[in-house]
């Protein structure tokens, strides 16, 4: 069911007061807010309008841009390497300004990069650079997927099936079940010290999260949230997360499916761990892709980053959208990469991939205590 513009509004002025904060700060003035919309979409447009009134309500400052998959491949085209190299000076003074960045949509075709390897890696360094001044800065920002016609057809997807998940786990992320289920699992990960996942034959990793904050994704960034530098949020929400001490996984895990955007998809990827990083990679079908990806990234873009349980229970598999599959209630999600800023890690990487795994059959352990069987929480 597509979300009415009275339905819009509301979400509009939930998300700006209450999920970003977005008004005036402590030193008189109004944040400045960076809007960046997929204008393949109608309905995305006019939603991002709806967030940039609320954000003039609020007094902030906004700056409105547009993006589509095919402008962003053919730029990776045209440029010369000289100036692939180069730091955007558009791109760096927005990094070094903006108070809150909001990004609404997502790639209207997830593998335009197919091709591109060579030349995405040239600007991996900037890419790493651009995420270091807004993490330094504490720039609070979000992700507010939308259900874009070009990505469902490209993970295979139904558009009318897309769209209704989409909706169902926006409509969640704003209800009661949601915190529900995060409060639980952020409990039954407090104080604990190794996770332990297992399922079937084909996974048995365990790493230790010692130390580490347990985070929550319910949709709002609270105060608390804000001092402790906890300042983005993914929308739809619904997530327990945590970054494992980084060199700490050993063992290997599999999973079924898996979507590298702007790289393809893979199918049944095992995937093996010792000192924390990934040493060995197999699947049925696509590990090349999960190959040229870590080809076309820098940093310590193959070492254990997070470790997340979904708790949405409006989300359901998209085949490829992850602001969706990780959220889904009864699975867990493994992420390499990048885990500095808000996951509170040490990895410096010019990427963060996320791959899910359904608990179906699995057991998750924390502390030899179990705390997830069945995709269920334990307590």
């Amino acid at each position: 069911m597509e979300l009415s513009v009275s339905e819009m509004r509301r979400i509009a002025r939930i998300f700006v007061r209450r999920s970003m904060c977005i008004g005036k700060k402590s030193d008189g003035s109004f944040d400045a807010v960076r809007i960046l919309y997929n204008r393949t979409d109608p309905s995305c447009e006019r939603f991002a309008q709806y967030v940039e009134e609320e954000c003039w309500r609020r007094g902030a400052h906004t700056l409105m841009l547009h993006y589509a998959s095919s402008r962003e491949r053919l730029g990776y085209l045209l440029k010369p390497t000289e100036s692939l190299r180069q730091i955007s000076p558009f791109a760096e003074a927005i990094a070094r300004k903006v108070d809150v960045t909001v990004f609404i949509g997502e790639d209207d075709d997830p593998n335009w990069a197919r091709g591109l390897s060579s030349r995405i890696k040239l600007t991996a360094p900037i890419r790493q650079h651009l995420r270091e001044i807004l993490d330094r800065r504490k720039v609070r920002w979000a992700y507010f997927g939308w259900p874009i016609p070009g990505a469902a057809r490209a993970y295979g997807c139904d558009l009318g099936f897309f769209r209704r998940v989409f909706f169902d786990s926006i409509r969640q992320t704003f209800g009661p079940k949601v915190q529900k289920l995060c409060a639980i699992y952020e409990q039954l990960l407090q104080g604990k010290r190794e996770i332990r996942i297992i399922s079937g034959f084909d996974t048995d990793l365990k790493f230790r999260i010692t130390g580490r904050p347990i985070l929550v994704d319910d949709g709002f960034l609270s105060d608390e949230d804000i001092r402790r530098g906890d300042v983005g949020v993914n929308i739809p929400a619904g997530e327990v997360f945590v970054a494992p001490l980084e060199y700490s996984a050993e063992g290997f895990i599999t999973f079924e499916k898996v979507a590298i955007p702007g790289f393809g998809k893979i199918r049944d990827l095992k995937l093996e761990f010792r000192r924390g990083k990934v040493v060995s990679a197999r699947a049925k079908q696509g590990v090349q892709r999960f190959k040229k990806f870590l080809r076309a990234n820098t940093g310590e873009k193959d070492r254990i980053a997070e470790f997340g349980i979904g708790t949405n229970p409006g989300a359901r598999y998209t085949g490829g959208s992850i602001i969706i599959d990780e959220k889904i209630f009864g699975t867990v999600h493994i992420a390499i990469g990048n885990n500095r800023g808000a996951y509170h890690g040490r990895n410096k990487a010019s990427c963060h991939l996320d791959m899910i795994k359904d608990m179906g059959d699995g057991v998750v352990y924390a502390d030899d205590e179990v705390i997830m069987e069945g995709g269920q929480p334990v307590s």
